[in-house]
């Protein structure tokens, strides 16, 4: 949950998700919306995906145990190298390096470790470092030790040098220790335009869900997107001329904005209604929403901005 997400956005989430979920064996026979619903908000939602596969995997394979090899960790379905290693590192006590953005800042500052950080090159030598530190007792505990180091202290901007206890062998304590470990350059933010649909029909709304599109396998209002808002307006007729749907006004009832990853969206919400000479189509991929719905459902979370804008649900 934390991959790419906040201390505090996954607070809200953690004990719902383990209360919903408390084994491997009842993760693994939930369905795919089930689990995308209880993950519902924290976006990145291929981290539920995988979750689940690996649950499966693990109660196909392993008889329900997580396996203590970084090795056979690898081939769960999400386990990179680094959460392999934390998991054999901090759940077992196996004495393998595991750095995450945190440990690899303090590594980095700790020996002055040139290179740009994500790299293949760099990640080695991080790790090269780090195995020569860990202690055959309770690597786990050293592991996380570092990794709340750099979130508390040798944090990226304006780190705490002063009351760092490693702050005597810090190569980087007398330099600048923010130029330590280079950073990629940023993706550049894109602005897309948004045209979405609200229908509703005796208090509900209408929500479709696709498959290989944004929001994969996610319930949310039919739109269109494109460059500038009347693009994006002409995809949202073509989507809705497929569902057996139309537009009810030509202007938009509620506007809102949302930022996936790099991209920033400006949303614009139309009023519309099924269409009197046809009947809806793919009725497998669309359903009728009560606002209460909406809460226990796989929904993310510009769904549920696009239905405050539209006055269907409260802030």
């Amino acid at each position: 949950m934390l991959q790419q997400t906040t201390v505090a956005a996954v607070l809200g989430r953690y004990d719902g998700f383990l209360r919903r979920f408390p084994t491997l064996r009842s993760l693994a026979r939930a369905t795919e919306p089930q689990v995308l619903a209880a993950w519902s908000g924290l976006g990145y939602y291929g981290r539920a995906r995988n979750l689940r596969l690996a649950a499966r995997q693990v109660v196909a394979e392993h008889g329900g145990k997580l396996p203590r090899d970084p090795s056979e960790l690898l081939l769960l379905p999400g386990f990179g190298e680094y959460t392999a290693a934390a998991v054999a590192s901090i759940a077992y006590g196996v004495p393998t390096p595991a750095a995450d953005a945190n440990v690899t800042r303090v590594i980095s500052r700790l020996f002055a470790l040139r290179g740009v950080a994500g790299s293949g090159s760099h990640r080695r030598a991080v790790a090269g470092l780090l195995a020569g530190l860990l202690p055959q007792g309770r690597p786990g505990d050293f592991t996380a030790a570092l990794m709340d180091l750099g979130q508390l202290v040798c944090t990226p901007k304006k780190p705490g040098c002063p009351r760092c206890p490693l702050a005597q062998p810090c190569a980087a304590r007398d330099g600048e220790p923010e130029r330590f470990p280079r950073r990629r350059s940023k993706p550049r933010v894109q602005s897309a335009h948004l045209a979405v649909a609200d229908a509703r029909r005796k208090g509900r709304v209408l929500l479709v869900v696709r498959h290989g599109t944004l929001l994969a396998r996610m319930w949310r209002h039919p739109f269109g997107e494109g460059s500038t808002p009347a693009e994006a307006r002409r995809r949202l007729v073509t989507e809705l001329t497929r569902l057996g749907l139309t537009l009810v006004s030509g202007a938009p009832s509620g506007s809102a904005r949302h930022t996936m990853v790099n991209r920033r969206l400006a949303i614009a919400v139309y009023p519309a209604a099924l269409d009197p000479k046809t009947r809806i189509r793919n009725l497998e991929s669309v359903r009728w929403f009560r606002p209460s719905d909406l809460a226990r459902a796989a929904v993310p979370t510009l769904t549920r901005k696009v239905a405050v804008a539209a006055g269907f649900l409260r802030r």
